[in-house]
């Protein structure tokens, strides 16, 4: 089990209604994306803390879940707010490039950071405080509630079960080569990784067509039944 889906299992509002929660994580994305500033900075400051609580997890743990958004966060605004361009007007600074060109920070790129990266946290805090609160067994009755179609459903739950299939697959074949003294050095260790690699392709490949057959075969008997009907 994932560690999200353990917390989820296991937090303070599990019997309240999965509509009610599905409910106030539309009125959080709303403010998320509302733009405006001190809504978004109240959600910010009054959901860490709460999902924290209600979702036993501890305060640095949570913000741990932010490092790998925060660095692709990072890469994302620097690509959006550095640009090159012939007008130095344009710049907040530069630095001259050439004879005729400029690289820099750009105004009107600059002034739309904030919003963005707001925006951003915000929807991650909602999102975070809905996934550590719907386990999915709820979240699947939500879904039904929501009228989605079945064959929707269908591949959701696959897609679910194959996420632990591929986790206990690698640590499956990890653990064998780890027995077998495959990381005792560098060499070992990258020659280890990608037979790793190369095993795990493999085998998900073998699972993946025995799931197509019985899958086509689940499609064939319905297609027929209805038929038949």
């Amino acid at each position: 089990m994932f560690v999200i889906d353990r917390y989820a299992y296991n937090n303070r509002w599990t019997a309240v209604p999965v509509v009610h929660k599905f409910i106030l994580y539309v009125l959080l994305m709303v403010i998320s994306f509302s733009g405006f500033l001190p809504l978004q900075i109240l959600l910010m400051v009054a959901m860490v803390p709460l999902t924290c609580y209600i979702a036993k997890v501890p305060v640095f743990k949570y913000l741990g879940w932010f490092r790998y958004p925060s660095v692709f966060i990072l890469l994302s605004m620097a690509t959006f707010v550095f640009s090159y361009g012939e007008n130095s007007q344009q710049f907040l600074m530069a630095f001259p490039v050439g004879s005729h060109g400029y690289f820099g920070i750009f105004q009107a790129s600059a002034k739309q950071v904030l919003p963005i990266v707001m925006r951003i946290y915000c929807s991650l805090i909602s999102t975070y405080f809905f996934a550590l609160t719907v386990p999915f067994n709820q979240m699947m009755k939500l879904f039904k509630r929501l009228h989605l179609p079945d064959i929707l459903m269908d591949l959701i739950v696959l897609m679910y079960r194959f996420i632990f299939l591929v986790l206990i697959e690698f640590l499956t074949i990890r653990d064998t080569l780890d027995l077998k003294f495959s990381f005792v050095n560098k060499k070992k260790t990258y020659l280890a990784w990608g037979r790793l690699a190369n095993t795990l392709f493999v085998k998900l490949l073998a699972d993946n067509q025995r799931l197509n057959d019985v899958l086509t075969l689940k499609f064939a008997q319905a297609k027929e039944s209805d038929e038949e009907e």
